[in-house]
């Protein structure tokens, strides 16, 4: 069901519609031809958000210290570290990872690998001692996983965290340490769920199949989610953790430069306080490129994470839009983002 900010953007557009034609809102109904717009709901991440129907998502990414999840919803190419389907899902993602085995410059073997139930498993290690010319190189452990869904014909990839398999050289029980890790990032991966959009399960929302369910949020989490509509529109949403004040201070710099280039205004977005940077486009005036973000970030807070909302619209898609400038619509989409239902579910700080 379209949001109350869909429904205003709607009646806003069809007022203008009644001005344009010298009609008033009591001629609606028998005088005047109303704007056909349609918008469709989607998930980003932790949060919802209604955009005309012709945006595709595109390209949803999630990374947490244990787990890194990618998928390119509506692609035409197949993307074998993301979703995967057919019957030779398995076999194609096996070659994915010897792939990226193969890329490896390093001394590599495979030591591990489980390929049965739901969720498969395969480790490689690499010895790189020869190749950095250092003795007391760390070992390396590269860890792949792949949520199988047989009775749907589809799978999913996800890959360990990086700095999970980095292991010191000199700590003789570095084989048991990589275990406890290993059963850690099993653990997160089987959180990565085949949950088709609508639903009100908590974590973060991928795209309309998947999401990494957890009724409790890990230490720190990232995740980006971007929207396309195939011409000269596009949205992002991404939200960064940040648990270093220099980290922080940064982010904080470059929005601040921000303001001496492009004309901004405050605006709160799904209860967030914020900054609205908009500017006209490169080559049309009909362009409007635009990135809110968010201005009360909070160090190692996932409820307060750094929030930012960026793209552009382009008029000249949405002609059944004319009486309304860009950043018009621009500000209707943002209002129109809201916490999902659960989504904040488990979130502690």
């Amino acid at each position: 069901m379209p949001s109350v900010y869909a429904h205003l953007l709607t009646t806003t557009l069809i007022f203008f519609s009644l001005i344009t034609h010298g009609a008033s809102m009591t001629d609606l109904d028998t005088s005047t031809e109303t704007p056909d717009f349609q918008f469709t709901q989607h998930c980003a991440g932790r949060y919802q958000l209604e955009l005309p129907t012709d945006m595709k998502q595109i390209l949803a990414s999630y990374s947490e210290p244990d787990i890194g999840v990618t998928t390119y919803p509506n692609s035409d190419v197949e993307h074998l570290d993301g979703v995967l389907r057919g019957d030779n899902r398995v076999e194609q993602w096996l070659k994915h990872v010897e792939g990226k085995r193969e890329e490896d410059m390093g001394k590599t073997g495979y030591i591990h690998k489980s390929l049965d139930g739901e969720l498969k498993t395969v480790v490689y290690y690499s010895d790189d001692r020869e190749l950095m010319n250092d003795p007391e190189t760390e070992h390396g452990f590269y860890s792949f996983f792949l949520k199988d869904y047989p009775d749907k014909d589809i799978a999913i990839a996800i890959s360990g965290g990086a700095s999970k398999g980095v292991i010191s050289r000199d700590k003789e029980d570095y084989k048991a340490i990589f275990r406890d890790r290993l059963a850690k990032m099993q653990e997160r991966a089987n959180h990565v769920r085949y949950l088709p959009w609508p639903h009100i399960q908590p974590g973060v929302c991928l795209d309309s199949e998947f999401t990494v369910h957890s009724e409790i949020a890990p230490e720190s989490e990232d995740y980006a989610v971007k929207f396309y509509n195939g011409k000269g529109s596009n949205l992002k949403v991404s939200s960064h953790h940040y648990s270093s004040e220099s980290g922080l201070d940064q982010e904080l710099s470059r929005n601040s430069g921000l303001l001496s280039f492009f004309a901004s205004t405050s605006m709160k977005v799904v209860g967030r306080e914020g900054k609205l940077f908009t500017s006209s486009g490169k080559y049309s005036d009909k362009v409007r490129e635009f990135r809110w973000v968010s201005t009360d970030t909070k160090l190692n807070s996932i409820e307060r994470a750094h929030l930012e909302i960026s793209g552009k619209i382009d008029m000249e898609d949405y002609p059944e839009m004319a009486p309304m400038n860009g950043t018009d619509v621009i500000v209707g989409l943002l209002k129109g983002v809201q916490v999902r239902e659960n989504g904040m579910l488990g979130v502690k700080r």
